[in-house]
């Protein structure tokens, strides 16, 4: 079960759709939520030119009464929004607990994810770096990659009911996608919840023989799942096809995998389903 859930908060307003989703698990599963607010330590760096013979370093410190009162607005800050979103909690009957650190941002939170069962992030509005908000975050890549736990990137708002119908498993036969079965059994194993195992694959026999084992796992764990063998090679384009096609509220499935599933670096047919396909995907590494 998912007892606990990490919720890392980004520099400006929680993502309504990201509160929404933690909110929507949390009542579900009886979880509480831990909000993370990270202070990122090269917050505190300023880049220089080096100079030819390359003894200049990259970035500099400023000096330490000056960093002392930065990380001091920071920190003021970052309460302030963890106090909201712990009144938001109250008021909505869940429970929560905060925390501020400071340091890199994927680094605390991927390990502060080990005491917790669930990442839940958005896609976009962590890093300020002029990133478009129709690419994925570089801080959610870089947490789906060192990330032990499973990371539930939102897509749109929850479906209308507010409440999760649908939940597609696309599985390759993969470790990252056999670690994935357990977040898809318990997402998928509700009342009323119709799950579905996907995968790609060059013939309907290979894709069903890829299917079996997980077929088998959501058995052993009550589910009745449906199956679907996708023939062809363009893995993220065929699942976002059949994503959109059967309605899929939520897509759980490994970050890394076998071809035609293959991430050589989290980018190919992970990220193209998290920049093209609008549901929520959970990742497992």
């Amino acid at each position: 079960m998912i007892r606990s859930i990490l919720l890392p908060m980004s520099d400006g307003p929680l993502n309504p759709v990201v509160r929404d989703y933690a909110f929507w698990l949390a009542r579900k599963e009886g979880s509480q939520i831990h909000a993370l607010a990270v202070i990122d330590v090269k917050s505190f760096e300023i880049p220089v030119l080096g100079t030819p013979d390359g003894f200049m370093p990259s970035v500099i410190t400023p000096p330490l009464a000056e960093t002392q009162s930065y990380l001091g607005e920071l920190t003021s800050l970052a309460r302030e929004r963890l106090e909201q979103f712990a009144a938001e909690s109250a008021a909505a009957g869940i429970r929560s607990s905060t925390e501020t650190r400071t340091g890199i941002p994927a680094e605390v939170i991927a390990r502060q994810a080990v005491a917790h069962d669930i990442v839940v992030m958005g896609r976009a509005g962590y890093t300020r770096d002029g990133t478009s908000r129709d690419r994925v975050d570089p801080l959610v890549s870089q947490v789906v990659r060192t990330c032990i736990r499973p990371v539930l990137v939102t897509g749109r708002g929850l479906p209308p009911g507010g409440d999760v119908r649908r939940v597609l498993l696309a599985f390759d036969g993969s470790s990252h996608a056999a670690r994935a079965l357990p977040v898809a059994a318990e997402l998928g194993g509700r009342p009323g919840v119709e799950c579905t195992v996907i995968t790609v694959a060059s013939s309907q026999a290979a894709g069903l023989e890829v299917i079996e084992p997980a077929e088998a796992f959501l058995y052993h764990h009550g589910l009745m799942p449906g199956k679907e063998v996708i023939i062809g090679t363009k893995a993220s384009e065929l699942i976002c096809e059949l994503v959109a096609s059967m309605q899929a509220d939520v897509l759980v499935m490994g970050a890394y995998g076998h071809s035609p599933v293959r991430e050589m670096i989290f980018g190919s047919t992970t990220e193209r389903v998290l920049s093209h396909c609008g549901t929520t995907v959970v990742l497992q590494s």
